[in-house]
């Protein structure tokens, strides 16, 4: 179980997250969708610092190295193909075969990672996070700039991903994605969380809180 109890985030003169709290079952698909998603990744990951409140996994701090991050918009080194990122992942995770994830999200293996479209781009990222074998896996906006058939792969790849006791938490600007791959459901908007909902909620979430998505 990851908590996430009366989180404060600001940012300059704005405060994005405002005693967000979230309690997230192991083993699952958290969708999260609204104003503050990103922020509430980037805190998790600890790439901001909250002015208040705790992140636990099991009553404990949760740790950066049990994590995995996908920023929205990957960015990589100018002059490293993609074959040297997924080489150099590979270094640090010897036991890790790139291979099945290529075949599921390809990308061209000797074009320069940072040139590549967002598509490529956002699909080899995928690639080298799932090669590092974390347990919590926070993924902002993995479906942006997909086309149809990526974005496909992508869904099933998370559906896998959950029923193999990975936890994941999912941010997206619209609810369409995410319907039928998350356990729940949770937006956010004026600092909190407006609602919580089941997999199977996801009309209900649309009506409540007013956020049907691009």
């Amino acid at each position: 179980m990851i908590t996430i109890d009366a989180l404060r985030v600001r940012d300059g003169e704005q405060t994005p997250l405002d005693g967000v709290t979230m309690l997230l079952t192991a083993n699952a698909v958290h969708g999260i969708a609204g104003e503050g998603r990103s922020v509430l990744l980037r805190a998790v990951y600890g790439l901001l610092t909250p002015e208040s409140g705790r992140i636990s996994a099991g009553g404990r701090p949760l740790r950066r190295r049990e994590m995995a991050y996908l920023e929205a918009e990957p960015h990589f080194w100018p002059g490293l193909t993609a074959r040297d990122c997924i080489d150099l992942v590979r270094r640090c995770n010897p036991a890790s075969d790139p291979a099945p994830l290529l075949r599921r999200l390809p990308v061209p293996p000797d074009a320069e990672a940072a040139g590549m479209s967002p598509a490529e781009r956002k699909r080899l990222a995928l690639v080298l996070l799932l090669m590092r074998h974390k347990q919590v896996l926070l993924l902002d906006e993995p479906f942006r700039g997909l086309d149809v058939e990526s974005l496909f792969a992508v869904q099933r790849l998370i559906l896998q991903l959950g029923t193999e006791g990975r936890t994941l938490l999912v941010a997206a600007d619209s609810l369409t994605p995410l319907d039928g791959i998350c356990d729940d459901l949770y937006v956010l908007g004026g600092g909190c969380v407006r609602g919580r909902y089941e997999h199977y909620e996801f009309q209900r979430a649309a009506r409540e809180t007013g956020f049907a998505g691009k």
